[in-house]
């Protein structure tokens, strides 16, 4: 039968010419990147000098499930028609969806949820890859060892303005702060500052380290919560760089750890459940930070001092956003999981009384004499009534925080309590 009396009347959906590109490679990836813009049954026209390129073409079509149709002699040039079959079928990505400008030409991730890149899943598959949501996937995919796969894992209503606000505060620390103009400060008033940039440091290396070890594990569906840690991981990087450099840029150094402080942010370290970590971590450790810059800043005895602290203040402002918001989210749809985040502080509180202390001794001193400025006993008097003053703020911030979170007046007080000596 003639087989050509079935075409009539029907066209191609699509043509392709491959001109005299020679039977290989290049030539079937065309072809297979053609059809895979093709809905099952719909017929493709291959344009093509190659004369010869029917049975190469046969056996394709037949390994990979497609019908070839017929060729036809064109003259100066073949005519190949190909019938896109059942096997290897792929959805169809989106075309012609235009996400709006804002003030005519920005373009904001809180706007991209259009089409399939909208499609956010409530639970996204663990062999999903690194394949960006929105687009088309080859079946195949190994699985890649995600274990954050759900949305409520890893999600904040906030995050989107978080990720926004992290673009526009970004700061350098070597041009946006004017290291000529630290002024030659008494011995004590430097040792001060050096060992508070010291403690600083040491805990922003946690403040790093901890959503680093998480990104790795969380499902790349959710890409907009790795952008916004990406911006957290790089908000501690530029920390340390400012803190440590503070602490040598005026002929001081570095000063002392405490093993409280070790094991606080090993506490911290350890932990490998990412809601416990980030209530710990965001909303009580850098929650507590946040009180303390603020501390930090109010008697900086410089201005550079000074600077330093109020930027890094408006990052970690952020980061306790992002952990508030996180958990909110996860409690408002599971209210008994708050239990869990009251073990995980207990258990840190455990962990710590083996600390063999209950202070940072050397950090404590330095900020009763920044707060009293000097070491002199009337101005360590008057500091350490400031120190302790900072401790009853943080206890009641902590408090504000969990009840807006949504935890009981009772379970907050119980948790604030017990919170680590080491702020963080």
């Amino acid at each position: 039968m003639d087989e050509s009396k079935h075409l009539v009347g029907i066209s191609p959906s699509a043509k392709i010419d491959l001109g005299d590109i020679a039977l290989g490679t290049e030539f079937f990836l065309l072809i297979k990147n053609g059809l895979d813009r093709l809905e099952k049954g719909e017929i493709i026209e291959v344009k093509s000098t190659q004369s010869h390129a029917k049975d190469d073409l046969k056996s394709w079509c037949r390994l990979r499930g497609h019908s070839f149709l017929m060729a036809l002699d064109a003259g100066n040039d073949y005519r190949y028609l190909i019938r896109k079959g059942n096997k290897a079928m792929l959805d169809q990505p989106d075309w012609g969806i235009k996400i709006p400008t804002r003030k005519g030409k920005y373009l904001d991730i809180r706007d991209w949820f259009e089409g399939r890149i909208g499609n956010l899943l409530d639970e996204a598959p663990s062999y999903i890859g690194f394949v960006p949501r929105g687009s088309i996937a080859e079946p195949g995919t190994p699985d890649f060892g995600f274990t954050l796969n759900r949305k409520d894992d890893v999600w904040a209503d906030n995050l989107l303005n978080l990720y926004e606000q992290a673009k526009e505060n970004q700061w350098n620390a070597t041009t946006d702060i004017e290291w000529d103009q630290i002024p030659k400060l008494p011995d004590e008033l430097e040792w001060a500052v050096c060992q508070v940039m010291t403690f600083l440091a040491e805990n922003e290396y946690s403040a790093l380290y901890i959503p680093a070890k998480f990104m790795s594990k969380i499902n790349p569906h959710y890409i907009e919560v790795l952008m916004y840690l990406s911006t957290l991981v790089n908000d501690e990087a530029r920390h340390i760089e400012a803190f440590m450099k503070r602490a040598v840029a005026n002929g001081g150094g570095l000063q002392y750890s405490s093993i409280l402080t070790e094991r606080s942010l090993h506490s911290l370290f350890v932990q490998e459940d990412y809601f416990k970590s980030s209530f710990l971590l965001h909303v009580l450790g850098e929650g507590t930070f946040l009180d303390l810059l603020h501390y930090i800043e109010e008697y900086a005895p410089d201005p550079v001092t000074k600077k330093i602290v109020h930027l890094a203040k408006i990052d970690e402002g952020r980061h306790v956003s992002y952990g508030i918001g996180h958990v909110r989210h996860i409690l408002k749809k599971n209210p008994h999981m708050v239990k869990f985040l009251v073990e995980a502080a207990e258990e840190r509180n455990q962990y710590l009384e083996g600390a063999g202390t209950q202070e940072n001794t050397h950090f404590m001193e330095a900020l009763a004499i920044l707060a009293g400025g000097g070491r002199k006993p009337d101005q360590l008097k008057r500091g350490f009534a400031c120190v302790n003053k900072l401790k009853d703020t943080m206890y009641e911030h902590r408090i504000q925080r969990m009840l807006q979170i949504g935890f009981d007046h009772e379970t907050a007080e119980k948790i604030s309590t017990s919170h680590t000596p080491n702020f963080m």
